[in-house]
């Protein structure tokens, strides 16, 4: 097989697999709202601040691709089941800074995931410091082609 097919066959199989894994990831993040008993997009925007921090509520509607409106009543939401709580942000009280409930967190959700985690982690341990690297690189390129996406989708 000459170099450029190889090449077009392995790019397929990539894209191929990186859907997979998005639909996995999709798949998870419905099971385990279900189990916790909130939306899975209420999931995502919790993992949002568990992996950022505090975060104005603006800043998440970005990240999320969300409306103002639709952002308030997933925060509503989270904020009702003890998730989050809402503070005036002290240079701007107009806005609102999003706080995460780490300990009702790791209480309720990050449980579902351990298992996960110590498979990946299983997992890193066979690449070497290069490969993880380049996946690192590759990964966080493709994250910002998505939320670009996103943002492009939303308007």
């Amino acid at each position: 097989m000459s170099s450029k097919k190889q090449n077009t066959h392995l790019f397929g199989e990539l894209d191929k697999q990186i859907r997979v894994m998005s639909a996995n990831s999709v798949l998870l993040s419905h099971s385990v709202a279900e189990k916790v008993g909130i939306h899975p997009t209420d999931l995502e925007c919790v993992d949002f601040l568990y992996l950022y921090g505090d975060l104005p509520a603006g800043k998440l509607a970005t990240l999320t691709g969300l409306t103002t409106g639709a952002i308030t009543a997933v925060i509503d939401r989270l904020e009702k089941k003890g998730f989050v709580k809402r503070k005036h942000d002290k240079n701007d009280r107009r806005k609102i800074i999003v706080m995460l409930n780490k300990q009702k967190t790791d209480t309720m959700i990050t449980s579902h995931y351990l298992t996960l985690g110590s498979e990946m982690n299983k997992l890193y341990k066979h690449c070497t410091s290069a490969q993880i690297k380049t996946l690192l690189t590759f990964i966080t390129k493709a994250n910002a082609i998505a939320a670009k996406e996103i943002a492009n989708l939303k308007y």
